[in-house]
């Protein structure tokens, strides 16, 4: 008998699927194991297998579709010669009532509450009316007025440099340019009237005065036209689980700035006297924490309603740039692997996410998340929390800075670290004395070597 084959849950976090491509064509015989096509997730790129033997009779969505899990994306059968009349009839149903639906909440999203009616207040009493001051502003100034509204009342304020966002009126004398453009245009014989400003607010800067002494009226820049690109479903649930994070978190952060100049050594020797040995700073940063989370249980836990969870496990999330997001493959058990491990598990992991080729498992259920911006060149920064973690760790480069130690001026390497903490889990006090024992182990990497039964 004739049956649909529905969007299949591959991700826990999945809220629909990408038909990114068929693998069987219709008619197509198969066997249990087969793969029939494989889906984009939230996540990654994932093959989805069907689990009996017969014939695909019909494909429902095209490669590109995005269906949410359990809608019906292809009809199988036992035999290849099957009526699929009833389930084609039942199929355009449920998709006109899934667009239905679709469109019913962007109505609703489109709805913007009206602000309540006020009622007007009553004119004051009429008084003499006071002196009127002397003006404190010439007259050329005080026609250079910016035009606004405020509760559909107009207002009027006067800039003499506005910010980027604002601009002058259309009724103003004086021209809004700035002192360099101002002079250029005056040694050069340039009337500024007519010049089109690029600068904050329209304002005349030196490029467009140059630009107009060469025969161009303004910045004749070429304006590139504006490009919709559609939110894939990496991206959706990015947006929507870390504006919950955001919203719903209290959350502090703190910083400190570790001495890596015994990093920096170590690895420099590892590299002459094992270069088969491939370890990176952020491969120590791992070891790091994952060992320094084994001294603070307190800081690898999660919130919940009754009751705070200290986990047992300690498996680190690396959060990795991916085309289109970033996901964040988990070092299990991160504390019991020797550095060597953490590193080849890294770049394996790291290989496949960018591919998009990562299981559920090696992508959910982390304690804590590392985030590492200092191969970009970025010296400091703040990370979003990853729920249902307590805590991420924003890592920056290594610098080489002047430093005092003991009364002498030297060069150390340092690196700055920010702590996103959730404040209902990780207090203060509990996420310094984390942040000490991972200084230890940073400016002290030899520890990372000893196993813990040999201290």
């Amino acid at each position: 008998m004739a049956q649909f084959y529905e969007m299949p849950a591959i991700s826990p976090t999945m809220e629909v699927g990408t038909l990114v491509a068929w693998q069987l064509k219709e008619g197509a015989a198969f066997e249990s194991g087969t793969v029939l096509a494989e889906i984009g997730t939230d996540k990654a790129n994932m093959e989805a297998e069907i689990f009996d033997d017969g014939f695909l009779l019909k494909l429902l969505i095209e490669e590109g579709d995005e269906v949410p899990p359990g809608f019906p994306i292809a009809i199988w059968g036992e035999e290849a010669d099957e009526d699929v009349d009833a389930l084609l009839e039942e199929f355009a149903a449920r998709k006109a009532a899934l667009a239905a639906r679709g469109k019913d909440a962007k109505e609703s999203n489109a709805e913007e509450p009206k602000p309540a009616e006020v009622a007007p207040a009553p004119a004051p009493p009429k008084a003499t009316p006071a002196p009127t001051p002397p003006p404190r502003r010439t007259a050329a100034f005080d026609k250079a007025r910016l035009q606004r509204t405020w509760m559909g009342t107009p207002l009027s304020a006067d800039f003499c440099e506005p910010p980027g966002d604002l601009g002058f009126g259309a009724h103003q004398e004086r021209v809004a340019a700035s002192p360099l453009a101002r002079k250029i245009a005056a040694d050069r014989g340039i009337s500024l009237n007519g010049l089109v400003g690029t600068g904050p607010g329209g304002r005349i800067v030196r490029a467009d005065v140059e630009g107009a002494g060469q025969g161009r009226r303004g910045a004749a820049h070429a304006v590139r036209a504006d490009e919709s690109v559609k939110n894939s479903p990496m991206r959706k649930t990015i947006a929507k689980r870390l504006l919950a994070s955001h919203q719903d978190i209290p959350t502090f952060f703190l910083t400190a700035t570790f001495d890596m100049t015994a990093c920096v050594s170590l690895r420099a020797m590892l590299k002459t006297q094992r270069p088969e040995a491939r370890f990176s700073y952020n491969d120590m940063v791992i070891k790091a924490v994952a060992r320094s989370l084994a001294e603070h249980p307190d800081v690898n836990a999660s919130w919940g309603d009754d009751a705070i969870i200290r986990h047992g496990r300690i498996d680190v999330g690396v959060a990795v740039a991916v085309e289109g997001g970033l996901i964040t493959p988990v070092i299990r058990a991160a504390h019991t692997k020797a550095l060597s491990e953490i590193s080849g598990e890294v770049r394996e992991l790291a290989g496949r996410a960018k591919n998009q080729r990562l299981t559920p498992e090696e992508y959910t259920g982390g304690t804590f998340t590392i985030s590492n911006l200092g191969m970009f060149g970025i010296d400091q920064f703040t990370a979003i929390i990853n729920p249902p973690e307590a805590a991420i760790l924003a890592v920056g480069r290594i610098t080489e800075e002047p430093v005092v130690h003991e009364g002498e001026l030297s060069i150390a390497h340092r690196m700055r670290v920010t702590m996103t903490c959730d404040h209902r889990v990780v207090d203060g006090a509990v996420g310094a004395a984390f942040l000490a024992t991972l200084r230890t182990y940073l400016e002290h990497p030899t520890l990372l070597f000893v196993s813990d039964e040999t201290l």
